[in-house]
């Protein structure tokens, strides 16, 4: 069957692994994709026999993979949500239909059921939970999102009808890079990535896993600008190990009375790892990596805030 017609579609759980039916749908990029992984173990024994193996088992099994696509204001962010773990919503301040929503972290970590219809194989992965979010663009193209999702079980479906909405992702023109509260227009590229580190643990009387928890969460990210004198004082930032506050704000259409659709995320202090200016025929480039560290002003190590047409991320 024709790969254009799969689809993916997806709805918040109650409980963790309990499955319910999806009612929302993205549209994701032409890779990816959740895959199952079985510990298939062949048995062998003395058995004054010439072949090795007398028999098989499946031992654990697990279900992951990543899913890439434009980063859309509304649902993708269910992906952020399961990620980091807590949201607040309030309608923004001189709105009604408009809505503000900041993520932050939470140990609990929301769950999703995730339809994958690829041709005639329709699965449905329950507990779902996203272990990593990065966001990435690059001057002249639509910015990306990537959330790697490990699933608790699967099981075949019936496929849903998919509805999607029609508001346009965010691009390369909607974008800007601030470090330490200036906005740097010399940003060709980047990518941020969040991770919290969760593991699921299987038990026995099940090949599924049955536990999850999560270890410490990390922040990261690379920036590629071009080298003048203003970012020159980044890359001596990096020699003097100064930390730094690194917001990435995206701007949408106009939505409401006098609102944009809009995304911002703010990681309130970091310390750039490497930055290298390395010697080329094109214009100069400065490539600064980063890593985030924990804020005692802020007590935070990230925040997400997002403001759409959704009134909630039930």
């Amino acid at each position: 069957s024709a790969g254009v017609l799969n689809q993916i579609s997806f709805k918040r759980e109650t409980v963790w692994g309990t499955p319910v039916v999806p009612d929302k749908s993205i549209g994701v990029h032409f890779t990816g994709g959740i895959q199952t992984q079985q510990d298939i173990q062949l048995l062998s024994a003395v058995t004054a026999r010439l072949p090795k193996n007398y028999e098989s088992m499946v031992g654990n099994r697990a279900h992951e993979g990543d899913y890439e696509f434009d980063l859309f204001p509304d649902y993708t962010c269910f992906f952020i949500l399961s990620g980091l773990g807590s949201v607040v919503s309030a309608v923004k301040a001189g709105e009604t239909i408009v809505f503000e929503h900041t993520f932050s972290e939470a140990e609990a970590k929301p769950s999703l059921t995730i339809e994958q219809v690829v041709g005639e194989n329709v699965r449905r992965y329950a507990g779902s939970i996203a272990q990593m979010i990065r966001f990435s663009g690059a001057a002249g193209g639509v910015n990306v999102g990537t959330a790697s999702v490990k699933a608790k079980s699967q099981a075949s479906a019936v496929k849903i009808t998919p509805a999607y909405t029609t508001v346009r992702p965010y691009n390369f023109a909607d974008t800007i890079l601030k470090i330490g509260g200036s906005a740097l227009n010399q940003v060709e590229n980047f990518e941020i990535e969040f991770n919290n580190n969760i593991e699921f643990l299987h038990t026995l009387n099940s090949n599924d896993p049955q536990f999850r928890f999560v270890k410490g969460s990390e922040v990261k990210g690379k920036i590629e600008m071009f080298l003048d004198t203003t970012t020159l004082a980044e890359y001596n930032n990096y020699l003097n190990k100064t930390t730094r506050e690194i917001i990435l704000e995206m701007t949408g259409d106009a939505i409401g009375v006098g609102s944009n659709n809009k995304l911002v995320v703010t990681i309130p202090k970091t310390v750039f790892t490497t930055a290298e200016t390395p010697i080329s025929e094109d214009f100069n480039l400065l490539t600064i990596e980063f890593e985030g560290l924990y804020d005692t002003v802020t007590t935070k190590l990230i925040e997400i805030k997002l403001t759409n047409l959704l009134a909630n991320y039930n």
